[in-house]
């Protein structure tokens, strides 16, 4: 596993543009995202980078998450200052959602998801590969249904697809007519990163999975792209096994410190 803070810095960064908040205030380096409160990652404190020059910067993020009606989170990684970690945890602020940030060749990832389709999922090689460069009805609908989210946050999802960087892809892989799995690709420079990527529960090891990442890696390869990485929550065993047998490997961890209660905080 690398070791180098810059390196670290440099994935989170690019990461971090593959999600872009509805709203961004900046506090010196430090980025204070919302977007009404849908995922983690879009309402939180982007802490890379030193520590912000007011030395009130906690107090300062806690009324503005309170203003907003949402609690106050940080994204906290191997990048982020040190003993801001410590630090939140002595104020209260509770540890969620330990992730991982996995990385792997473009190439490597094509040659292991080609090997496996031929030799034990053949039929998933004959699924048809739709690729649309803006979000879609259909990807939308789809991606609502597979995960089981409400109506409200079309909304959301539509505008985070819409404000995502160029060259991006919408991938559908369809069983005769009806999408099975699908994923979002996004290229920066020569790293391609990998969102929203899901197949459907009734047709999961039949090696669509395979079939899926295969295709988003096809496209990102096009795009010029030799190292790829995406995210996923650490004990989403099934997802992280199905990356590693792909080349992926874990680069460093990442979570959220939280904190609900802040009206006693801002009212004191």
């Amino acid at each position: 596993m690398k070791t180098e803070h810059g390196y670290f810095e440099f994935l989170d960064r690019i990461a971090a543009n593959t999600w872009p908040a509805e709203s961004t205030t900046m506090v010196d380096q430090w980025r204070i995202r919302v977007s009404n409160g849908i995922t983690k990652r879009a309402n939180s404190v982007f802490a890379i980078g030193p520590y912000p020059s007011d030395d009130k910067w906690l107090n300062y993020v806690e009324q503005f998450y309170h203003s907003h009606g949402l609690p106050a989170i940080f994204h906290i990684s191997t990048a982020s200052p040190d003993q801001l970690d410590n630090l939140l945890q002595d104020q209260g602020y509770e540890l969620d959602t330990p992730c991982y940030l996995m990385t792997a060749k473009c190439q490597r990832v094509a040659d292991h998801a080609e090997e496996r389709l031929q030799k034990r999922y053949p039929s998933a090689r004959s699924l048809k590969i739709e690729i649309t460069h803006a979000v879609t009805t259909e990807w939308l609908d789809a991606f609502l249904l597979l995960e089981k989210y409400p109506e409200e946050r079309r909304s959301f999802y539509q505008g985070l697809s819409d404000r995502m960087p160029e060259p991006k892809a919408f991938i559908t892989l369809k069983n005769q007519g009806q999408i099975v799995a699908l994923g979002t690709a996004i290229v920066e420079g020569s790293w391609a990163g990998f969102v929203n990527v899901i197949v459907h529960e009734e047709y999961r090891g039949k090696g669509y999975g395979y079939a899926i990442l295969h295709a988003m890696t096809s496209w990102s390869i096009s795009q010029g792209a030799t190292e790829q990485y995406l995210q996923v929550i650490a004990d989403n065993v099934p997802a992280v096994t199905l990356y590693e047998k792909l080349g992926y490997q874990v680069t460093y961890g990442y979570h959220y410190r939280v904190k609900y209660d802040l009206e006693a905080l801002v009212s004191s």
